[in-house]
């Protein structure tokens, strides 16, 4: 009996064993009938594994990305700026609700005298945890300003879904490999044109995607000096702008492409700007004989004549001016304009204006105030709670909150509710077709110099003082200056390096 057992045991295995190998044999089969596939499917079947794969490895990173937790405890943060006080009392406001264990106290700074006035309050010991930095970025490295934010920012998904050129061209690094600021206001710069002095001269306004050429063929078109009628008037200017519009590896001002300076661009656009100048294009000076023979009146700012074609300026003179009805009642219609770039660049940069902020270096809670700041600023919740106040707020004197500044975010939510402050397609001035297309195209600036450059300042109270008069006035081709100007403008760029020596 147990023989036959023993005999049927043996059998059952024999059994098992035929029937893997006869899967196994099943499966060799099917992979080499899979063999027979073509070399380019299979080409295409790496690819797409290893496309898979990165697509699976990226997640993996984002799911690692997180902030460290804020703390639960009862504190107090302080949040300096110059920004109007309504607007930054009701963010404060609404952060303390989403954080009730967090009391903010926000200081208002005047604007002239900023940069002194916040030095007074750190002497005092009062030194806010979170703020805006006013202009020259060396202000805020020589004195040692700013908390290293590298954490909080590189670990943060919001930060992700800003201007790509923050993130691209390490806005508020410094030319370290820390973060120690970040935009905080955000304004295109902007060429208004003059929409009824194109209709006045029976001249087709410009494609709204226009080149650099073609603007200054539009400058030379639109002069008339027999009617007092000139091409251009500039706040902002040619010599500024031309660098970044001609070069797609241009990162600033004066040629700066995020290491150093090359100022070939810049003697292309000031000899251009001499020219259009000397030759009749731009409108006569303030306060001169040439403006009151123009315009009849030598104080007159030239857009508010209405003998101009275009205005370079800056953002926010559309709310603060073009879109009063003092400008429209008297038939001035300006539309936006992006500045534009030079023939066969394929970047879509272009300047623009940014004021940068940061963390205190002496908060003792800088994972709040990080968050504070980024509420306050860049966050997709802070600018629904900004465009809240915009709707519904008013200043002291009643008069409504003005939407200066537009998203650092790319949050489609809000730069489709800010879309709605603007003329749009119920616009009596048919306005709305220019500020569609300046808002789907404007999010990539590139800011000033002072800004982001360290030693920008002390370059240009030294090294390049009366240049450009010289240039403009004087007959120097500016070609001539390059390599000299490279030279000071990199050795100052150095020498302002040297302050984060003494960083920890």
């Amino acid at each position: 009996m147990k023989s036959i057992k023993k005999v049927l045991s043996i059998l059952l295995v024999l059994v098992f064993c035929i029937s893997v190998l006869a899967a196994c044999g099943k499966d060799k089969t099917d992979k080499d009938q899979t063999q027979t596939t073509s070399n380019a499917e299979q080409a295409t079947d790496t690819s797409s594994e290893k496309t898979t794969h990165d697509k699976q490895e990226e997640e993996t990173r984002d799911v690692t990305r997180f902030l460290p937790p804020m703390t639960t405890k009862n504190i107090t943060l302080t949040y300096a700026s110059w920004e109007n006080e309504v607007l930054t009392s009701h963010l404060a406001k609404r952060f303390m609700e989403k954080h009730p264990n967090i009391t903010v106290e926000v200081v208002t700074l005047p604007l002239d005298g900023y940069n002194d006035a916040l030095l007074n309050l750190i002497s005092t010991g009062q030194m806010p945890d979170a703020f805006w930095i006013l202009g020259e970025c060396d202000f805020a490295i020589s004195n040692q300003l700013l908390g290293d934010m590298t954490e909080y920012w590189e670990n943060d998904p919001e930060s992700e879904n800003v201007l790509k050129t923050i993130n691209e061209g390490k806005f508020g690094y410094y030319g370290t490999d820390r973060k120690w600021a970040t935009p905080v206001k955000f304004f295109p710069e902007t060429i208004y044109a003059n929409k009824a002095l194109f209709d006045q001269l029976n001249v087709e306004m410009p494609p709204m995607d226009w080149t650099w050429e073609e603007m200054v063929e539009y400058i030379k078109k639109m002069t008339v000096p027999e009617l007092g009628i000139y091409g251009f008037n500039q706040y902002r200017r040619i010599v500024t702008w031309y660098p970044v519009a001609a070069d797609d590896n241009c990162w600033g001002e004066f040629g700066w492409d995020g290491e150093s300076y090359d100022f070939t661009n810049w003697a292309d656009g000031i000899n251009l700007e001499a020219e259009l100048i000397n030759g009749g294009y731009h409108a006569p000076p303030f306060d001169s004989d040439e403006a009151e023979a123009a315009f009849g009146d030598r104080t007159m700012w030239a857009a508010d004549s209405g003998k101009i074609a275009f205005q370079f300026d800056a953002w926010w003179t559309f709310n603060n001016l073009f879109a009063q009805d003092t400008y429209l009642e008297k038939g001035l219609i300006y539309v936006p304009y992006l500045v534009p770039r030079a023939k066969d660049t394929k970047s879509t940069h272009m300047m623009g204006t940014l004021d940068f902020g940061g963390i205190s270096s002496a908060t003792e809670y800088p994972r709040e105030a990080y968050e504070l700041l980024k509420y306050m600023n860049w966050s997709e919740e802070g600018w629904m709670a900004k465009l809240e106040a915009y709707s519904t707020l008013t200043n002291p004197d009643g008069s409504k909150l003005s939407l200066d500044a537009l998203p650092i975010t790319l949050s489609e939510k809000v730069w489709s509710e800010v879309r709605n402050f603007f003329p749009g397609d119920d616009d009596p001035y048919s306005r709305g077709p220019w500020f569609d297309y300046f808002f789907e195209h404007c999010k990539e600036p590139i800011p000033y110099g002072g800004t982001m450059i360290p030693g920008f300042a002390s370059f240009l109270g030294e090294g390049y003082a009366g240049v450009e008069d010289s240039i403009i006035n004087g007959g120097v081709n500016a070609h001539d200056l390059v390599q000299d100007l490279n030279e000071k403008a990199n050795a100052a760029n150095r020498e302002a390096m040297k302050a984060f020596d003494s960083y920890e």
